[in-house]
């Protein structure tokens, strides 16, 4: 079963989507969660909610609970004995053992364990991409800098703070995530 299959099946008799971005955009390859929440929020839908929770997902808990979902799916880096940009789908107990917590406020079991708490027969997964590197971007360039204002961060807080700076191997894994992801959507009516 291929990667579209899998994310296919994992969305089945889905109403209404979260796709949860989590990572840190100056860190390289770890924005890639907020890389592909990025491209992805420029193809709005109804029943989808696009959100970069960044390295604090639980501030975001009040907009997911709002929206009240059947699925989750989680985007963020994982640490699998794989080669860079190898893409997984992580279930909640695989979770716990691939996502590293450094860039976490509370780890994302924990925040999954509260999410299952407030919503019924909730659905969650994870697209983990495993990165190459995760080091300070140098240097550090706003994101579309002299194109977006402070007012524009208060208005879309989905915006990234800093250009991506994903290493080929992510680049090429988030461009194929965000092809799947759309190649659903627009297929199934969701």
């Amino acid at each position: 079963m291929d990667l579209e299959e899998k994310i296919l099946e994992k969305l089945k008799g889905a109403k209404k989507i979260v796709f949860l971005g989590i990572g840190e955009d100056k860190l390289r390859d770890d924005g890639v969660g907020p890389f592909i929440i990025t491209q992805l929020s420029e193809n709005p839908k109804s029943n989808i909610q696009y959100i970069n929770a960044r390295i604090v997902p639980e501030e975001r808990m009040e907009d997911i609970l709002d929206f009240t979902p059947s699925h989750i799916v989680l985007i963020d880096t994982c640490t699998l004995n794989k080669p860079p940009g190898t893409v997984a789908i992580l279930e909640k107990e695989d979770i716990l053992k691939s996502v590293p917590i450094s860039s976490h406020t509370i780890p994302v079991p924990i925040f999954i364990n509260i999410l299952e708490e407030k919503l019924n027969n909730i659905k969650i997964f994870m697209i983990g991409i495993v990165p190459k590197n995760i080091n300070l971007s140098e240097p550090l360039i706003p994101y579309k800098e002299g194109l977006i204002s402070l007012d524009d961060y208060d208005e879309n807080p989905e915006l990234p703070y800093f250009e991506f700076q994903l290493s080929k191997e992510v680049q090429t894994a988030a461009e194929s995530v965000i092809k799947i992801i759309l190649n659903i959507i627009n297929a199934v009516k969701i």
